[in-house]
């Protein structure tokens, strides 16, 4: 998620910069939103899913109901092995100060290998489930440039202030893999029932450049300065899931999902190089290095979803799923480094709304998939002027009865902008994803 979460630093000796207050910052002085923590949008973890929009919760018939809805698992009749790849990019343009910005991050990434084995049963239904699926990505790239007032101390007791150019460059890299262990049964002829247990896993590496430049010679004593910040983590958290299906008749099913709190541990060091360059002397340059140990508690999340099948060629499916990231709660120095109160303010419920259908082209083994769905910003420390929302395209093909090949593709766009000082971004979103299984 492009500007997924960015940090302060500061300026020059002990000063910040003077520009009107910026939102949910800890400190002045940057142009890129301050505090964002980039979990509020959890990977959908199945190429058929995607192509429909998303919904898959009661749609689901294939080893991706481990991650999706684990009682629908129960509808599997023979072994399956699958692996999937995904492929996203992130455009993000916009103004800052006056100044236009924008930058392109393009990535490619194992998302999903899974298992899952029907026990034989005399009656019903008894099938376990392993997978391992990507669950959020930490990628981000953000560049700008812009001219701001900078307020500085000249000299012992002495502060100026004056127009500073500066740059802000920031690339974080990492993501969070759950391993999941998941079973189903047929608690009676209409109704299904399963459970998850998920051990999230995964590492966390940023690197944040601000440089400022006296390119107005306003100060006789600094040049330059810039402040790199590097932070490494570790990831780690236990969820569980519990799951529900119900067969209302034959062409009709509801389903159900509750995925339990997590607690992501965050272990790792940030390690801050400050470098001053002096008018008459040149250079300065001083490191430190903070060790941490952060806890970041995830809320609830409920879903429910239903899925209609007139035809053995027609499937519709529609899925709704609330998570109230008020609830969100943070301890520790990554991401958070003076209002624990202001937190929870920044963060809103949201509830996604997925729709999808697919249509199975008589005489071929061929399943055409389109599909939408919204994904509201959870984050309201920026002003959200476009929402955000997602268009799917997907596709099957089953080669020999075994062997399935799934393919979908998701394109979206949101803006934000700060009412109190000039900034305005743009995101566009697109995904592709690769899914091949084997099934015996």
């Amino acid at each position: 998620m492009a500007t997924a979460y960015r940090t302060a630093a500061l300026v020059l000796v002990t000063a910040a910069c003077v520009a009107a207050p910026r939102p949910a910052a800890a400190y002045d002085g940057f142009v890129a939103p301050l505090g964002e923590i980039p979990v509020t949008a959890p990977l959908i973890g199945s190429a058929r899913a995607v192509g429909m929009g998303g919904a898959g919760i009661a749609a689901a018939e294939d080893a991706s109901a481990i991650d999706l809805n684990p009682a629908a698992l129960a509808r599997m009749r023979r072994v399956e092995f699958s692996g999937g790849l995904a492929k996203s990019s992130d455009d993000l343009s916009g103004i800052a100060l006056g100044d236009e910005f924008g930058t392109q991050l393009s990535t490619t990434n194992l998302s999903s290998v899974r298992f899952a084995y029907p026990f034989p049963t005399y009656r019903g239904s008894l099938v376990i489930g392993i997978s391992g699926r990507r669950v959020l990505g930490f990628d981000d790239d953000f560049y700008a440039a812009y001219t701001d007032s900078v307020t500085w101390e000249e000299s012992e007791n002495e502060f100026l202030t004056a127009p500073w150019r500066q740059v802000e460059d920031q690339i974080s890299e990492g993501g969070l893999t759950a391993w999941t262990l998941a079973g189903a049964f047929d608690a009676s002829p209409n109704v299904s029932l399963g459970a998850a247990v998920s051990y999230w896993t995964g590492d966390f590496t940023r690197r944040f450049v601000w440089t400022a430049e006296d390119d107005s010679d306003a100060s006789e004593t600094y040049d330059s300065y810039v402040r790199q910040t590097t932070s490494e983590a570790d990831v780690s958290g236990m969820r569980a899931t519990l799951g529900g299906l119900v067969y209302v008749t034959e062409a009709v099913s509801l389903g159900a999902v509750i995925e339990t709190p997590i607690t992501l541990t965050f272990e790792g060091a940030e390690r801050v190089v400050e470098r001053r360059v002096y008018e008459d002397y040149g250079p300065e340059e001083s490191q430190s290095v903070t060790y941490f140990s952060d806890e970041l508690k995830l809320p609830f999340t409920f879903a429910g979803g239903v899925a209609w099948t007139p035809t053995d060629l027609l499937a519709v499916a529609a899925d709704v799923v609330y998570t109230d990231w008020s609830e969100m709660t943070y301890e520790g120095f990554l991401y958070l480094e003076d209002d624990a109160s202001g937190r929870a303010r920044a963060y809103e419920a949201t509830t996604d709304v997925r729709l999808g259908v697919e249509a199975t082209l008589p005489s071929w083994p061929l399943r055409l998939r389109a599909g939408y769905m919204t994904r509201p910003v959870a984050y309201r420390g920026l002003d959200v002027d476009q929402d955000r929302s997602y268009f799917t395209l997907g596709a099957g093909v089953l080669v020999d009865t075994v062997f399935a090949i799934d393919v979908a593709w998701m394109t979206g766009a949101w803006e934000r902008s700060a009412s109190g000082y000039d900034y305005d971004e743009s995101v566009n979103d697109d995904a592709l994803l690769l899914e091949a299984a084997y099934r015996f």
